[in-house]
């Protein structure tokens, strides 16, 4: 059901990629996102979280050329974190007018904000990065959507205080999604004061 009423090209690519049947957490989650909620998807590894997230990015957002701006702001933990992500999308969106960028420490600032400049769609990084072009005003975020926290439990919580919070707060009509392994101590504090309103989904 999860599936159901994803968008044809999506279902496509999933077919060729022999996934028919969404997992136990994707079809308790996946409605949920779709239907524009705040959510905390928690659930073990290998249990579709990411695809998770890159479908309901992918369904909510329009490929067409006039947009410049990142639409999209997905925070990792680290550079590898970014590159892997960045290799997922692209699957799919090889097949759409869309285009992702990861941003890390390890580059050059001013190449990275010159590429966002340019136009992407969906920007995936560090969040010292991704705080850092903002503060810098490279990243226009006056088209952003949705703001994307992936693997919560492994970033360290200086992160979401003085980062990710930050640009969310800016930000308050952008549907927040925050995904993580396990909802510990650190995760259960972070929701009373980011996102206190998201609907938690466990597997």
């Amino acid at each position: 059901m999860a599936f159901k009423k994803l968008k044809p090209l999506l279902k496509d690519i999933l077919e060729h990629q022999n996934i028919t049947e969404a997992t136990v957490f994707q079809k308790k989650v996946i409605p949920k996102i779709k239907s524009g909620a705040n959510v905390y998807g928690v659930a073990p590894d290998n249990s579709g979280k990411t695809t998770a997230l890159i479908l309901t990015t992918l369904q909510k957002i329009k490929d067409y050329e006039e947009h410049d701006n990142p639409r999209v702001v997905i925070f990792v933990k680290d550079k590898a974190a970014a590159l892997a992500l960045e290799e997922k999308f692209e699957i799919y969106i090889k097949h759409m007018n869309l285009t992702s960028f990861s941003v890390y420490e390890e580059q050059q600032e001013q190449a990275q904000k010159d590429i966002i400049y340019e136009g992407v769609d969906i920007v995936i990084g560090t969040a010292k990065r991704i705080n850092k072009l903002y503060l810098m005003n490279g990243i226009n975020l006056n088209d952003m959507m949705t703001i994307i926290v992936d693997d919560a439990n492994e970033l360290p919580r200086i992160d979401f205080a003085k980062d990710i919070v930050r640009i969310s707060d800016s930000f308050p009509k952008c549907q927040f999604i925050v995904f993580s392994t396990d909802y510990d101590e650190k995760l259960k504090s972070l929701k009373n004061s980011f996102m206190h309103n998201a609907l938690l989904i466990q597997e």
